[in-house]
């Protein structure tokens, strides 16, 4: 891979040379076309390894996905590609399986929750830097529950407004995550229990407040739906915390604006 730093920023295709943008930067990446063809490497013996870490991969791709769908209320908020990330962090994780076999390992994130503790939705604001109130949070897996309390904010000494909007809100999610695995018998990645969070009670948005003035404090409950009590063990649990800030919408209604806020994942169980 090589970085284009031409003043003719080009993308697109030309001959065997590929040209594009990754989302969150500015440098054109450059690929050269080429290489064995599919069929070659699904068949020829000295392209076994091969297979084995494209087997791999795509288990990463795919946790990587489930653990991004589990919080997906935050999405609005990633200003970097959060995907890629995740996916690097189930790859880490897949390393530590000593057990399993080449090709077939598993990304295990109950054994490494930590690895996601603090993981942010935005590379440029951190939330403490933008919501710059002390808040305290709990996770109970035998209930399910997380709360969430904020208290009163002084928006003029503990509001962070980078983007000089008129309004802003709290949101929270509560989802779940399985670890992925090839099963006996299977040729691809799995999870027993993929990872949801029900709308109605593992999202949390509060109404649009002005940025402006004092706003009270906040005491959130959000439930993760126990189809299968006690949890599996399987299954991770991901509490998540952020703001968001909006304008003025049709209608006078208030809007969210894409990347303006800031969030993290406050507590995993």
């Amino acid at each position: 891979m090589a970085i284009s730093k031409s003043i003719m920023q080009l993308t697109g295709s030309l001959a065997n040379v590929s040209m594009y943008k990754l989302h969150g930067s500015e440098q054109v990446v450059v690929r050269m076309k080429g290489g064995p063809t599919r069929n070659q490497i699904k068949t020829k013996p000295q392209f076994e390894k091969l297979r084995q870490n494209e087997n791999e991969w795509a288990g990463c791709t795919r946790m990587g996905r489930n653990i991004r769908l589990s919080f997906k209320a935050m999405n609005r908020l990633e200003d970097y590609p959060v995907t890629g990330t995740l996916n690097g962090i189930c790859k880490q994780i897949q390393k530590m399986d000593t057990e399993g076999e080449p090709g077939r390992r598993a990304i295990r994130l109950s054994k490494h929750k930590n690895t996601l503790l603090g993981f942010p939705f935005s590379s440029k604001q951190t939330l403490e830097s933008v919501l710059k109130v002390p808040f305290e949070t709990t996770l109970d897996r035998a209930t399910g529950e997380a709360h969430i309390e904020l208290p009163e904010v002084d928006t003029g000494m503990y509001l962070y407004n980078f983007r000089n909007l008129p309004y802003y809100r709290i949101i929270a999610n509560l989802g779940g995550v399985c670890d992925s695995l090839i099963l006996p018998g299977d040729k691809v990645y799995s999870s027993p229990y993929d990872g949801y969070c029900d709308r109605q009670l593992g999202v949390y948005e509060s109404d649009w407040m002005p940025a402006v003035g004092m706003q009270p404090a906040l005491h959130l409950t959000l439930s993760y739906p126990l189809t299968e009590n006690p949890i599996p063990e399987e299954v991770t649990l991901l509490l998540c915390l952020g703001i968001e800030f909006g304008k003025v919408g049709v209608a006078n209604i208030p809007t969210a604006v894409k990347y303006a806020g800031s969030g993290k994942i406050v507590r995993v169980g």
